[in-house]
């Protein structure tokens, strides 16, 4: 697990390579590890949980405390800086692309 503060940790499994060690401090855009195939799977994959207070939760159903969103005059370079990243994530092909689960 990633502990983050009193409340919250995170934990990523399945994955092939850990980048860090118990006890390494991590920084916002870290490599903590690297994506695997453990277990019974079809693909590549991290399987993520998230705690808080010492008991798994949904994240999608947290609420947390808002965040100053992105200023305006930054956007355009965020922008510039994800976008061939998205077009690399949109090119892997993976064989059960278009199965609804």
């Amino acid at each position: 697990k990633s502990r983050h503060n009193g409340t919250y940790s995170t934990q990523y499994l399945h994955m092939s390579k850990r980048a860090v060690k118990v006890g390494d401090y991590v920084k916002q855009g870290q490599v903590i590890g690297y994506i695997g195939m453990t277990g019974n799977t079809a693909g590549p994959h991290v399987c993520y949980r998230f705690w808080k207070n010492g008991e798994q939760v949904d994240p999608l159903r947290q609420k947390f405390p808002n965040s100053e969103p992105m200023k305006k005059d930054k956007v355009p370079a965020y922008n510039k800086y994800i976008e061939p990243l998205k077009t690399q994530l949109d090119s892997i092909e993976y064989p059960h692309k278009n199965i609804l689960f």
